[in-house]
């Protein structure tokens, strides 16, 4: 299985990540959610399709460790933790969330969540939209879960991780053609 290019892996990182100038009052604690993911010093993230694993990922201070499913090598991603904040800024620019609704209270694995709807543009179709629901964590403010699709999750744990064992080697790289 191919590994994901880096500008798509720094793309999936910070796709909860939404714009500071908007004009929909009702995204402002969506905003400032997504705001707070970018600040993490340490995430794991799952992603999903119906219950398959499709990737998971480790973000560190000074890195960010990818691998496709739940058994392959963890690849090495030089994305620190000032690079992540950039590129949140960046996105806070160029993805703004729109049609925010909620909260609507639940509490989802003993932790009480606020449940958000919202509508951001697709970086990967340009002028297409895409619809998602965001899991806040209501005693701290961070995302928790992001569902993108009916099939489509991704879990969000915050913590003190340590970088993976079995990393990869890194791939040499070609000359451009």
């Amino acid at each position: 299985m191919r590994i994901l290019p880096t500008g798509l892996l720094a793309t999936a990182a910070v796709s909860l990540i939404a714009g500071p100038a908007h004009a929909d009052p009702a995204c402002e604690p969506l905003v400032k959610a997504m705001r707070a993911f970018s600040e993490q010093p340490g995430i794991r993230q799952s992603t999903y399709d119906k219950d398959t694993l499709l990737m998971q990922s480790i973000s560190l201070k000074d890195a960010m460790y990818v691998r496709q499913g739940g058994d392959g090598s963890w690849r090495k991603v030089p994305f620190d933790l000032d690079k992540r904040k950039h590129m949140a800024e960046e996105a806070l620019k160029s993805m703004p969330p729109s049609d925010c609704s909620g909260p609507r209270a639940e509490t989802r694995d003993g932790v009480a969540v606020n449940i958000y709807s919202y509508r951001q543009p697709n970086p990967m179709k340009p002028g297409e939209f895409t619809s998602a629901s965001l899991w806040v964590g209501r005693a701290d403010g961070l995302p928790r879960r992001m569902v993108l699709s009916d099939t489509s999750y991704q879990s969000i744990e915050y913590g003190t991780f340590t970088a993976p064992e079995n990393v990869a080697a890194p791939r040499e790289r070609r000359p451009s053609r």
